[in-house]
């Protein structure tokens, strides 16, 4: 694997995230250019979901990072990008070895600067749930089922139990 340019393993990086979101349930919808703060939007129960893609990296002390910031090149000059809640909802840091991936909300994300070390996301390793609009999901920036087909959005979890007998 480390014999591989960077443009190839971030090649397959992306198809490997997209076989899991597929086996999960969502819908993709590619950018069709390579260079916006996007890479993927993923639709499941008609939630968007804006997704940055990363391979993970293994510095020469064998410590294995996913980067959280766009460093781009022109001539010479470098610009580096942090991601904000603005451009994404989720870093995805894809682990060509394991064939894991790492589901990071950019809230947890923007703490760190430049890198987070894999062993700091193990909460989040192959954590599609964390992403699924559920009632009581308070790690989802997605509004409550159950509150969307109530319209009683007003942040308070309802119950089924509320809804039968408010109806009876």
């Amino acid at each position: 694997m480390s014999d591989w340019k960077t443009i190839e393993k971030g090649y397959l990086g992306s198809l490997l995230v997209e076989q899991k979101f597929i086996e999960n349930g969502y819908n993709l919808f590619k950018p069709v250019l390579e260079n916006g703060k996007v890479d993927l939007i993923a639709e499941k129960d008609n939630k968007y979901i804006k997704l940055q893609i990363k391979t993970i990296q293994i510095e020469s002390n064998g410590r294995r990072i996913i980067p959280v910031r766009k460093i781009s090149h022109n001539m010479g000059e470098y610009k580096v990008k942090l991601y904000t809640e603005k451009d994404i909802d989720y870093f995805i840091g894809v682990d060509l070895d394991t064939k894991d991936l790492y589901i990071l909300p950019v809230h947890f994300s923007s703490q760190y600067r430049s890198s987070i070390g894999v062993n700091s996301c193990q909460d989040y390793k192959n954590n599609f749930k964390q992403m699924e609009p559920i009632s009581g999901n308070t790690n989802s920036g997605h509004d409550d089922n159950v509150e969307s087909l109530t319209d009683n959005a007003d942040g308070n979890d309802v119950g089924i139990e509320e809804i039968l007998a408010a109806n009876e």
